[in-house]
């Protein structure tokens, strides 16, 4: 069965069916490790505390932050 016809037939199945069969498929790919993980926030963190140091990176007070996240 090819690919698109695969897929053809797998939106036709209800919804529920496809919510599994969608988690299967992404079970089956390869994820990445913790420690990975971890290297890429740790990277993330650097970036931005030199941007903030820099003067790249503004900073907005706390109160103006609750505040605006209040309004939604």
């Amino acid at each position: 069965m090819s690919e698109a016809n695969l897929l053809h037939a797998a939106l036709k199945l209800p919804a529920r069916r496809r919510e599994k069969l969608a988690e299967a498929i992404l079970g089956s790919v390869k994820r990445p490790s913790q420690r990975h993980l971890d290297s890429l926030w740790v990277q993330e963190a650097e970036s931005r505390i030199d941007g903030l140091l820099k003067g790249h990176i503004k900073t907005v007070p706390g109160a103006k932050v609750l505040a605006y996240r209040g309004r939604s």
